[in-house]
């Protein structure tokens, strides 16, 4: 062994030691976790996975509106952009478009607020 190759070890078992360190310094400031909003007792692992299923519902009925949204504004873009490149434009259509969309986004918002509140 050359004093290059000693060296290069030396170098490497400090790197994975600051490493090691930073490691234990983040574990120390991990959060805890949060309890479903249904506020489930200690213990009771049946009324806690409930309580998350019902949470998990709410984050897939938001994510249903926010494509929703997406999908709308797409829409909305699209349209436009064909009237804005056209040769003879038809706002009226844009304008259509955009009133049918806003209120299926807003029936979509309601039915799905409904439904949370029955699951």
């Amino acid at each position: 062994m050359n004093i290059v190759n000693i060296k290069a070890k030396g170098k490497k078992y400090w790197q994975f030691f600051a490493l090691w360190l930073i490691s234990l310094s983040a574990q120390a400031q991990l959060p805890t976790p949060v309890n479903p909003t249904s506020g489930a007792p200690n213990g009771n692992y049946l009324a806690f996975m409930e309580g998350w299923t019902g949470d998990a519902v709410d984050y897939i009925a938001l994510a249903i509106s926010g494509a929703g949204f997406l999908w709308v504004g797409w829409i909305l873009l699209s349209k436009f952009n064909e009237a804005r490149s056209s040769n003879d434009p038809d706002w009226g259509s844009v304008g259509l478009t955009a009133v049918i969309a806003g209120a299926l986004l807003a029936i979509v918002s309601f039915f799905l607020n409904e439904a949370v509140g029955i699951i």
